[in-house]
């Protein structure tokens, strides 16, 4: 008498727990091998060290396993559960018992969170067992491995089951086909990152210049179902954490919801209400249409492509749809809700097209621009949050910087013919009105008109730019500890150490001089720097800015003036850069199309076999000014023609080979091979 007086039955949950024990057990034996068995290997050997494993497992970051045993135990458990809503004889016995059906619904439920939260806590205790036995008061045990760390895990995985599980409830609710249960409950799981990827896609093939907030993207839409937020950088915050539980307690009531007002006669149907099949049926016919035209362009790359792709997929979406809904492969006669669908998203894709709302033109006033963004492409401006740290705020460059997008635009369609021949610049713009709005568009621009593009240039060549955009202008000399530099092309692992506070100073000043001094064209060079240049961070200090990186990365260019000068004086100039004096010769010869493709191939190898080769036309160069020539116009690691291959040969013994245009080379190595 007394469980009638509560929500649930006791008898069905047990009867839930005794059936079913055995996905507790599989959920219990992954966890188990893939965190507590792999940390305790790496405890017992002294020769690898287990903070990379824990730290992976308890942030369900790499831990595949994990991830996937978070989404298949719910999906499977929950259509175990109510698969009596698939059969006829089974939903009819359930529902005869003296028994309401929300104490059916809150039964099943009780036993199913039941099976999914005792592994994941046995697993944490598991850990802690292993903590106490382990703890020696080493960092690990003081920042990674931890108690709280333990409880934040068993928490967040429990929270992740639970939304699965629901999602499955709340589609098992919805059809009465156990198969299309499962199918449906993944393809929810996944929706939303998944329709975000596909819309994105197709809306930039469609929209010139259209791009997705990254950070949008990055902070909301990927965090959105917590088994998929790992595949994530970021972390995730408190908020979420209380959306997680809101969601539950939304899937859970809408699952009920349905559950009360589900027809028994329903079992067995692919859509259990009428309301939901033409959501379902257009919903599919959408995401296959924009699915199948991603998929064609990626194909071909070509506009026609795109188009097909769309109505391939879109009648194949609603004929698959119609299958499922009908039960049958003879729905060929229902095509008129085909047609309304083809009409309605010809006139969407119109007005995309013709760009009716303003989008690809939209340009705004320069009096309404508080400050600019240009960059190649967004990233940075994404990466700074959006606050217009990095953005230019003077009249000059905002004028530049609107000029520069207004040329694109009225080039639009040449940019895209020759884009699709030619390599491209990608290209970033962003608007900071002083409304509190933004504008943000990206392009692809062919790279010959970017090099030779007045407004790129006098934007790069601006001072204002330079200091935004090279973070050395940010550094405080006092926050650095040393700096090496590691020469380019020079076969030693000797790297120059510079650690004296003021020729740190010195230098940081005069790399900063070059910065400031180089012109667009430098910019575009694509000669091989000199050298690497790693600035490291004074990690002992106190320092007002939190570093995300133990050091700057910088590069010593040819076109430097003020380093060079600094090295010379200060005697590193010789030990930091390839020198002629560190090559007994060079060994240039015209590339056969063997070698042409020969970027997986042995340098070694290459090298002597260029050194014993004597029957081909070759150039032997020994004269030091003829190899400082060389590798002044020695460019970037891998030509696009590759017409010459260089053996370089060093006093030590080793040996190298390089490539080189033939634009690039020098002019007695163009007259030689004449």
């Amino acid at each position: 008498m007394k469980s009638k007086m509560l929500f649930f039955n006791v008898h069905i949950v047990l009867d839930d727990l005794k059936r079913y024990w055995g996905m507790a057990v599989l959920y219990f034996g992954g966890l188990f091998f893939s965190g507590p068995l792999h940390i305790m290997s790496l405890f017992t050997n002294e020769n690898k060290y287990p903070n990379e494993a824990i730290e992976n497992f308890l942030n369900l970051r790499h831990a595949e396993l994990q991830m996937v045993l978070s989404i298949f135990v719910p999906v499977v458990l929950a259509g175990l559960l109510f698969r009596y809503l698939q059969q006829n004889k089974s939903t009819t016995l359930m529902h005869s018992f003296p028994i309401t059906r929300g104490q059916l619904f809150h039964s099943h439920n009780i036993a199913g969170v039941l099976l999914l939260m005792m592994p994941i806590v046995l697993i944490g205790l598991v850990l802690m067992v292993i903590l106490n036995i382990n703890h020696d008061g080493s960092q690990l045990f003081e920042e990674i491995f931890t108690i709280s760390d333990i409880l934040k895990w068993v928490g967040f995985s429990i929270i992740s089951n639970l939304v699965v599980y629901f999602i499955s409830v709340l589609v098992a609710t919805i059809t009465g086909i156990s198969l299309i249960q499962m199918v449906l409950s993944l393809i929810s799981i996944f929706l939303p990152v998944g329709i975000s990827v596909l819309i994105v896609f197709n809306f930039d093939q469609l929209l010139y210049g259209f791009v997705i907030n990254q950070n949008l993207f990055e902070n909301f839409i990927i965090k959105i179902i917590p088994c998929i937020s790992s595949m994530g950088e970021k972390a995730i915050d408190s908020n979420f954490i209380i959306w997680y539980i809101l969601l539950s307690i939304i899937l859970y009531f809408m699952g009920y919801g349905l559950y009360k007002k589900r027809h028994l006669e329903s079992a067995s149907d692919p859509i259990a209400f009428e309301l939901l099949k033409p959501i379902f049926k257009y919903g599919f016919t959408f995401c296959s249409m924009i699915l199948g035209g991603a998929y064609l362009y990626m194909m071909e790359r070509v506009d026609l492509w795109l188009y097909i792709g769309y109505f391939i997929g879109a009648l194949l979406g609603y004929l698959i749809a119609e299958m499922i809904i009908q039960k049958s492969i003879w729905i060929f006669k229902n095509l008129k809700g085909f047609a309304i669908y083809t009409m309605v998203i010809l006139v969407v894709f119109a007005g995309i097209k013709f760009d009716l709302v303003g989008y690809e033109k939209r340009v705004p006033n320069v009096d309404d621009i508080e400050s600019v963004y240009y960059g190649n492409g967004l990233y940075g401006y994404w990466s700074n949050g959006e606050e217009g740290n990095d953005n230019l705020k003077t009249s000059e460059n905002i004028h530049l910087v609107r000029e520069l997008h207004l040329e694109v635009i009225a080039h639009k369609d040449e940019f895209i013919r020759e884009g699709k021949k030619n390599t491209t610049k990608r290209i970033g713009i962003a608007y900071e009105l002083k409304n509190g709005k933004t504008i943000v568009r990206e392009y692809d621009i062919p790279k010959e008109c970017a090099a030779i593009n007045e407004s790129i240039a006098k934007i790069y060549e601006s001072t204002e730019y330079k200091i935004n955009y090279y973070d050395i202008f940010d550094l405080d000399p006092t926050e650095v500890a040393y700096i090496e530099m590691d020469p380019e092309l020079k076969n030693t692992s000797e790297v120059v150490k510079i650690v004296a506070t003021d020729e740190i100073e010195e230098m940081i000043q005069s790399i900063k001089s070059d910065m400031l001094d180089e012109t667009y064209k430098d910019v575009i060079d694509e000669k091989r720097s000199w050298a690497r240049i790693y600035i490291h961070y004074d990690e002992l200090k106190d320092l007002e800015s939190e570093h995300e990186n133990k050091r700057m990365y910088l590069t010593w260019e040819k076109h430097y003036k003020h380093l060079p000068g600094w090295l010379k004086e200060n005697g590193y100039y010789e030990k930091a850069r390839l020198m002629p004096k560190d090559i007994e010769y060079m060994v240039i010869e015209k590339t056969s199309e063997e070698l042409k493709n020969a970027n997986g191939y042995n340098t070694k190898e290459l090298a002597e076999g260029l050194k014993e080769n004597t029957n081909k036309q070759r150039l032997e160069i020994r004269n030091k000014d003829q190899i400082e020539e060389m590798l002044v116009n020695d460019r970037s690691d891998w030509p696009d023609e590759k017409r010459y291959i260089i053996g370089i040969y060093y006093t030590n013994g080793d040996s190298k080979i390089d490539w080189m245009d033939q634009k690039d080379a020098p002019e007695f190595v163009k007259n030689f091979f004449k």
